[in-house]
């Protein structure tokens, strides 16, 4: 992957010219090829040229970047997948982007009525922590996407036991930290198996990734409650002693 790619002459394009084509950055362009992500390009003296390969890289890249992949997971997803795979990879990126695994529609709420629901603890600092947590989005209106209305409902139900808003949101800071990690786990290992084969079909990697969201969800239902139960006799028994 580090060696100079081979263009089409008829084809070839200034690093400019490709961030016009590719609406990527030139910096971009120039930070992916540093990271290894896309291969260096052909040089005529001091130029740069570009083909059709870097652009069809980038277009994975943009669409991997748009789902929330990292540089180091699309770096082992083009480890793992040969070149003549890459149209049938944006396929599969973009059939399973947006909705595969969220079970819920977002609803808007004003930034007002989510601060009456917590009796004006709703401070922007807490406000900001909510949404970096990842289950809320702050809009330029000035509207809060919340991103799954049930956990909403149940940070409702909390603040009727009296829970104050900051110990609501670090006990969804945990629990987002600790299932982020759980899913990175579980989609690297599908990805690691799914795209270990030459030829990459994207409805069926679609429909295997639709067949792992049950799955994924079930064993966190299941494993939770298990957990708390086990942690519940640990705090009993030690405050016991």
């Amino acid at each position: 992957m580090n060696t100079p790619a081979v263009t089409d002459a008829a084809q070839e394009l200034s690093v400019e010219e490709l961030a016009a084509r590719t609406s990527v950055t030139v910096r971009n362009i120039r930070a992916y090829t540093t990271a290894g992500l896309l291969p260096p390009p052909r040089l005529r003296g001091r130029l740069g040229l570009y083909g059709e390969e870097h652009a069809q890289r980038l277009a994975l890249i943009r669409e991997l970047r748009d789902q929330g992949f990292g540089i180091e997971a699309i770096r082992r997803i083009f480890g793992r997948a040969p070149a003549s795979a890459w149209r049938d990879l944006v396929a599969v990126a973009r059939s399973v982007s947006g909705s595969l695994f969220a079970e819920e529609t977002p609803v808007l709420v004003s930034a007002d009525a989510l601060a009456a629901k917590w009796k004006g603890q709703m401070t922007p600092a807490l406000l900001s922590r909510a949404t970096k947590a990842g289950l809320m989005r702050e809009l330029p209106d000035g509207q809060v996407q919340m991103l799954s209305p049930a956990l909403g409902q149940i940070a409702e139900q909390l603040a009727a036991l009296g829970l104050p808003l900051e110990e609501a949101i670090s006990m969804q800071e945990t629990m987002a930290r600790t299932l982020r990690t759980v899913a990175r786990h579980w989609l690297r290992t599908l990805a690691d198996n799914l795209l270990s084969g030459d030829a990459i079909e994207a409805g069926r990697t679609a429909q295997l990734l639709e067949q792992a969201r049950g799955l994924a969800t079930g064993a966190v239902q299941a494993a939770f409650p298990v957990i708390l139960q086990q942690e519940l006799d640990a705090l009993l028994r030690r405050k016991a002693s």
